[in-house]
């Protein structure tokens, strides 16, 4: 009998059905998994097989021990965010040395994609759209060290070049954490005299559409999934999962994506990526300006998995057994219509009637920061999308479980321009 490891994180209720789905493998191959994770609670049916809950703040070494106690002879790294997957990229440099293999990323592609300013140079050179951009270094603003007292006017005219309003970012942390919106040079220059515990990128907003994709795979052979998209950008971080994130065919969309594609692929290579990573973008006019890549499965891994048939979970086993690329269906693409969006509870009667009445993916609701946030994903043929929001009415009608703008954006993704008479259509069936 095998013995595989997997390192988590964060909820990995967040990886149903998909993480679970993989326990008639792990049964066929005769393994035993185990996962190690530092959030929320992992009950029996959440993981196929069994838990350790370690410390939040765990170090690699000691990660690496647990791992090696254990007696594991594989790894997977499932953690998220940035920082985590750096822990996780140093405790597979660990287990190199003691012959153990492990599924994430290296330290030198985690290391560059996890700094932004990094990223943005590595993505120019190999041809991608990005928005213009401007390292600050705290130090030497602050006055730190060397003095340049003209350091403060070289940003204000560099962030006058590229155009205001720009985004502040720190320059390792991620999901839209510390972000600050500027609208112009007096807010900046406000910005410039607080305190910074680190450097940042000002960087140009951009108008346009979120929408963020997948790519996962390892040793040359990778599969870019459909784009998933989220919304109209904001000046500021996006609370994602009070947002509508969808997957559907957008023709003009789909057509410009192609090429990007392409280069995601070589972009791939080029990093020797091992795992799946997830790259945030905005589109506008044909073009996907790239905001920047996070070397780790992602939130958006789910409504992936469910447009394509393609289980990245799967992937990264067949990655750590050496069997990637095998003879598995890798998936063709966009397969399934896929939708993630907010509802007000998730209430007994609801749940039976929409998982009754709809193809239901998950029910759940997310502890965020203290705060529960209930969300459904959903699926539907791509020959019955049209169907759909006629469908959504019907259970909105009976159990108003989500503001009435979702079905509208709902209706208006899946190709239905008249949302209004689709709602008169179900009133008149029901």
């Amino acid at each position: 009998m095998r013995r595989i490891a997997f390192l988590r994180s964060i909820e990995i209720q967040q990886t149903k059905p998909f993480l679970t789905a993989l326990e008639a493998r792990l049964q066929r191959e005769d393994t035993e998994a185990k996962l190690f994770y530092t959030d929320g609670e992992c009950g029996p049916d959440d993981f196929p097989g069994e838990s350790e809950k370690i410390a939040g703040d765990i170090s690699a070494d000691e990660l690496a021990k647990k791992v090696i106690g254990w007696g594991a002879d594989g790894v997977i790294s499932l953690s998220i965010a940035d920082e985590n997957a750096l822990r996780d990229s140093v405790v597979r440099r660990r287990l190199e040395t003691v012959g153990i293999p492990m599924v994430a990323h290296s330290l030198a592609a985690t290391s560059l994609t996890a700094n932004k300013w990094e990223t943005k140079r590595l993505l120019e050179e190999h041809g991608f759209d990005i928005p213009p951009g401007v390292l600050v270094d705290s130090d030497v603003l602050a006055g730190r060290g060397l003095r340049i007292p003209a350091y403060v006017d070289s940003i204000l005219i560099q962030t006058a070049d590229m155009g205001y309003p720009v985004l502040s970012k720190p320059l390792w942390d991620c999901m839209g954490a510390g972000m600050v919106p500027l609208a112009d040079e007096a807010q900046l220059e406000r910005h410039l005299t607080e305190p910074h515990s680190g450097n940042f990128i000002l960087e140009r907003c951009v108008s346009g559409e979120i929408c963020s994709v997948e790519v996962v795979g390892a040793r040359g052979q990778y599969v870019v999934h459909p784009v998933v998209w989220q919304g109209p950008a904001e000046t500021g971080p996006v609370f994602n999962f009070g947002r509508l994130r969808y997957v559907a065919p957008r023709r003009e969309a789909d057509l410009a994506f192609a090429s990007v594609a392409e280069k995601l692929k070589k972009l791939a290579r080029a990093l020797d990526l091992h795992g799946a990573v997830g790259l945030d973008m905005i589109y506008e006019d044909g073009i996907y300006r790239i905001l920047e890549i996070n070397p780790r499965v992602t939130g958006t891994t789910t409504p992936c998995i469910a447009s394509t048939g393609f289980n990245t979970y799967d992937c990264l086993l067949s990655i750590l057994d050496g069997t990637w690329p095998d003879e598995a269906d890798h998936g063709h693409g966009l397969q399934r219509v896929c939708l993630q969006f907010p509802v007000r509870e998730l209430s007994p009667e609801f749940v039976h009637d929409v998982t009754r009445e709809l193809d239901v993916v998950r029910t759940q609701s997310l502890n965020i920061d203290g705060i529960d946030h209930p969300n459904v994903i959903i699926t539907c043929e791509l020959d019955d999308r049209a169907e759909l929001p006629a469908k959504l009415e019907s259970l909105w009608q009976r159990h108003e479980f989500t503001d009435r703008s979702f079905l509208r954006q709902i209706a208006a993704a899946v190709g239905v321009a008249d949302a209004e008479a689709a709602a008169t259509t179900a009133v008149a069936t029901a």
